[in-house]
């Protein structure tokens, strides 16, 4: 990990930045892990999970909501997709019908 944070810093402007972030939260997953793997080991119950401190939780929440929301519109506009789909293949095969109707009309005309 420490060549990891070395690397970082190496790094200049907003990448460096950006590449810091990341592996300050990887090392934090790793704690976490290697947290969890000690608990399991040791018989201990596993540790309850805390968010960093910098998540905002109620954002996360609006977040989710606004996931579901798009979701179910997503469902919704699928399933109109379909029917449109349907009714667009009803009104080609009739439209073929209809032009073969006219085709043997002026064929009877003609004769």
């Amino acid at each position: 990990m420490e060549n990891m944070h070395s690397s970082a810093q190496s790094g200049t402007g907003q990448s460096g930045g950006s590449l810091s972030l990341a592996v300050d939260r990887l090392d934090r997953a790793l704690e976490a892990l290697e947290s969890r793997v000690r608990a399991l080991r040791d018989g201990e119950p596993l540790p309850e999970y805390v968010p960093p401190p910098t998540v905002d939780l109620q954002a996360v929440e609006g977040l989710q909501a606004e996931y579901q929301r798009l979701v179910r519109e997503l469902e919704i506009v699928r399933s109109r997709e379909q029917q449109l789909t349907a009714a667009a293949q009803d009104a080609f095969h009739a439209l073929g019908a209809a032009a073969a109707d006219i085709r043997h009309i002026l064929e009877n005309e003609v004769a």
